[in-house]
């Protein structure tokens, strides 16, 4: 259900935003020419200040932007990918998960494109002392192109959007916690409290630098628990016969069966974070070869394991249990039995490997899910009231309204969320 919530918020996000680098706002000829190039000098983004400029230096790197992008990319539910994989067969997911990966990073570089011709406008047109932070969401990007009802729509979208993103994140962080700590009584609702404030509190107090470097971590974590998951994995006994399989009715709406294509655009949607990346690295070539690189990874992450679980795990529709009319095929429980089941060294570190990796794709998630929305707040509030002083009470009410109304949706439904 959540994929399609997300699937459906970003189509309509996207093609508002897709459409947004092909028009032309006030200053039109600015705009013709910046967008007959794809490449921005990071020179269009100093500040002005009584005809003189100095660049604005912003300390991050393409490395740590794309580790951005991957780890708001994969989510808790990717381990569970194989399950949407299986019925079609692993050639015909890896062809759905490549031209879904194809369609995304076409709609992030036109995303990035029209946000640095807007830049460029803006300076050009002297906005951009108004504008200190050079911050442009997508609030201000469809604002600018379609007007303020059209950016206020879009702009719900967008926070609904991260709100079925949070939602789901923050209740897999609860189970996950409940799962692994010590207090078993402690009910996952309170792991689920406590994990949002820590968060929450995080992204309060430190630097958004800092932050950034717990994300290389929980990023690098989270590859390398992969790693050695696939390595565990393929100890028993990979076999290219589950891979045979091959139904390509899978990639298609069907009445009898569920349609993959909104799972991959779930699992390989990173568009919410591309104005913070285009505000943090200020320069087009670099914003791209971020994009590229970051989606390049979540990418290749599914096809691996996808294709390493079906391998060792065959689908075998005349074995599928069913619940309700609707099959169900759960590779990873069979492949975690049949690992774990060996005992000694090698079930713990998958149990292990599984453990960690889940909780690193949380926390990259709800890293980027977080400054997604703070920067789409302080560009709401900059219109609406102005001023771009980032006060510790205005840092205050968009974190929180980051984190704590989606929390509260958890807790009230907290038998289903977490169950």
């Amino acid at each position: 259900m959540v994929s399609w919530i997300k699937t459906i918020l970003f189509l309509l996000i996207s093609s508002i935003t897709r459409s947004s680098g092909f028009l032309q706002p006030t200053s039109s000829s600015v705009i013709i020419r910046a967008s007959t190039r794809w490449t921005t000098s990071s020179t269009l983004f100093s500040s002005t200040d009584g005809g003189s400029s100095s660049p604005r230096q912003i300390k991050t790197t393409v490395a740590s932007q794309a580790a951005l992008i991957a780890g708001t990319t994969i989510g808790g539910g990717f381990l569970a990918l194989p399950a949407a994989t299986a019925p079609g067969g692993f050639l015909p997911s890896a062809v759905g998960l490549v031209v879904v990966w194809i369609y995304l990073l076409g709609c992030s570089l036109s995303f990035a494109n029209a946000i640095f011709i807007m830049k460029d406008s803006n300076r050009i047109d002297g906005k951009q002392a108004n504008n200190t932070k050079e911050e442009i969401s997508i609030f201000a990007l469809v604002r600018e192109c379609f007007g303020t009802t059209a950016g206020v729509v879009t702009g719900l979208l967008f926070i609904l959007l991260i709100k079925a993103t949070l939602v789901a994140q923050l209740s897999k962080a609860g189970v996950l916690l409940q799962s692994n700590m010590f207090l078993p009584n402690v009910h996952r609702g309170v792991w689920t409290v406590l994990f949002s404030f820590i968060v929450a509190f995080i992204c309060l107090v430190a630097k958004q630098r800092h932050i950034e470097r717990i994300n290389d971590v929980m990023t690098s974590s989270m590859i390398l628990s992969f790693l050695t998951l696939i390595a565990l994995a393929g100890r028993s006994g990979w076999s290219i016969d589950g891979l045979k399989r091959a139904n390509y009715s899978s990639l298609f709406p069907s009445l009898g069966s569920p349609w993959v294509a909104p799972i991959f655009i779930q699992l390989l949607l990173y568009n919410e974070v591309v104005p913070l990346v285009s505000s943090r690295l200020g320069d087009e070539t670099k914003v791209r070869r971020a994009i590229l690189f970051g989606s390049s990874v979540p990418l290749l992450m599914c096809l691996v394991w996808s294709c390493v679980a079906l391998g060792i795990v065959p689908y075998e529709p005349t074995l599928v249990a069913t619940n309700g009319g609707s099959s169900i095929y759960d590779p990873l429980s069979r492949l975690s039995q049949r690992v774990i089941g060996k005992g000694g060294s090698i079930g713990k570190a998958f149990l292990s490997s599984v453990n960690a990796m889940a909780g690193s794709a949380i926390c990259t998630t709800v890293f980027g899910s977080i400054f997604a929305t703070t920067q789409y707040l302080d560009d709401v509030i900059t219109h609406s009231f102005g001023g771009r002083k980032d006060t510790f009470w205005r840092s205050l009410c968009k974190h929180s309204f980051a984190i704590f109304p989606w929390l509260q949706r958890i807790i009230l439904s907290c038998n289903v969320l977490c169950g």
